[in-house]
This record gives C-alpha cells, sequence and structure tokens, in this order.
C-alpha cells in the first residue's frame, strides 16, 4: 500500500471511528507503525481527540515515537495503548510526551516495557494530572515502582495496577510508605512474589489508607499476610479484596 493510499485508509478510519465525544476508538485494528504514521500526517483534527485507543495495533517505539512527540494532541486526556510493543524506547518518549501533562488515564498493559522504561515514566514529571495508571504485565521490577511511591507528580492516582510487573516485597515496602499515593482507591498487586512480609508492610500503611479495592491473588503472601490485611486498621475503607 502506497503513503497516500495509507493515509486515505486512515482518513477513513478516523471519520468512522471518531465520536461526537471525543473519541478515536482504533482499538484491534491492527494498522501498525506505517497506520500510526499515516494518522500522523492526515488532515484530520487530532487536536479535537481527547481519548484515544489505539490496543492490539501492532505497534512498536518506531510508529509510537512520534506519535509521543507529536504537538497535535492538545485536548488528549486519556490514552490506551495496551497489547503493543513500543518497550522502553517507547515508554521513554511517552514520559517525554507534550500530552503527557493533560492526562487523566494511561493504559500501557503488555507492551514489553522493562525497568529502563519503567524508571522513565516513573521519573516523570508530566503526570501530575493522571487518576488511572495501567502497567500491568510490563517487567518495571521494585525500582520503577519505589520512584513512584516516591513522586509527587503520582499524587492524583486513584488506581494504580501493578499485575505481573516483577515486584517483589522490597517493592512494597517502599509502597507502603508512600505519601504521594495518598489518594489511592484502587490498588492491584497480584501475580507478583509477595510473600508474608510485603502483606505486614501493607497492613502497617499508615498513608494508603483509602484503599476501596486491593487485588493480590496469586501470591505467596500466605494466610497470616490475609489475615493481617483484612484486621488491619489501614484498610478500614476496603470493600474488594482478592486473595489466593
Amino acid at each position: 500500500m502506497s503513503i497516500q493510499a495509507k493515509i486515505d485508509y486512515i482518513n477513513r478510519l478516523f471519520d468512522e471511528c471518531f465520536s461526537a465525544d471525543g473519541a478515536l476508538e482504533l482499538n484491534g485494528k491492527f494498522i501498525g507503525d506505517d497506520g500510526l504514521q499515516a494518522l500522523l500526517e492526515s488532515e484530520k483534527k487530532l487536536e479535537d481527540v481527547e481519548d484515544l485507543d489505539l490496543t492490539r495495533n501492532n505497534l512498536t517505539h518506531r510508529g509510537f515515537i512520534p506519535l509521543a512527540q507529536s504537538a497535535r494532541f492538545t485536548s488528549l486526556k486519556r490514552l490506551y495503548i495496551g497489547d503493543n510493543n513500543i518497550g522502553d524506547k517507547g515508554a521513554t518518549a511517552l514520559a517525554e510526551a507534550p500530552f503527557a501533562a493533560n492526562l487523566a488515564q494511561l493504559d500501557v498493559r503488555f507492551n514489553n516495557i522493562g525497568a529502563p522504561g519503567g524508571l522513565a515514566l516513573a521519573k516523570s514529571p508530566r503526570f501530575a494530572k493522571l487518576q488511572a495508571l495501567i502497567l500491568q504485565e510490563n517487567s518495571i521490577g521494585d525500582a520503577a515502582v519505589a520512584e513512584i511511591a516516591k513522586s509527587p507528580a503520582f499524587a492524583n492516582l486513584r488506581k494504580l495496577n501493578l499485575y505481573r510487573t516483577n515486584i517483589t516485597d522490597a517493592g512494597i515496602k517502599i509502597l507502603a510508605k508512600s505519601k504521594s499515593l495518598r489518594k489511592v482507591k484502587h490498588l492491584n498487586l497480584a501475580r507478583n512474589v509477595l510473600r508474608l512480609d510485603a502483606a505486614l508492610y501493607l497492613a502497617g500503611t499508615k498513608t494508603l489508607t483509602h484503599i476501596e479495592t486491593l487485588m493480590m491473588y496469586d501470591t505467596f503472601i500466605t494466610a497470616a499476610g490475609a489475615k493481617a490485611i483484612v484486621e488491619s486498621p489501614s484498610f478500614a475503607n476496603l470493600k474488594t479484596l482478592r486473595m489466593t
């Protein structure tokens, strides 16, 4: 397909998938890096896009970096790019994106992001408006989680999903002491190698006291760890708890 033919296709797709409320739903369209470049080169009003769903589009850092560097997404508030392969290079570009400062929701699940990309996101000062951060199934590790826990840039987070992100008890120890994550209500720590100590750290938290939903299934916290959390006065607001 020629470049112009690709642009024409993306223009038609934009017309079909862009809604009056500012949502551009391209989930599962498999446009690839070339399609993303065509979108950036199109004459469509990307400045009006508030929700951009690029889930499952065969994207890599090659296509995503130009998007992250684009100054056209001035109204973007919610970005969903799960089930792609932007990797550490894409995550680093995202951490520096002009639109990052306006994001309220960011979903990067299943993107082959490791410790370098995780740290880039965690150290970015641009996410002050972010309320939901989905890092699920990226091996970012304890260092990135520690940076998120300490960073004032994440002070408005209400939802933090760290499902299977290669964190351990050491990361939870720092997370449990976080003063920046006081507003978090929904915390997903499932499918990590967490043991009794992790549960005890959380049970003793003095700051994560607004949590309403806690996911810790498929871990190794044992019955003693589950009991400590259930009986902790710090989790007085807990409504949903999943543990195995």
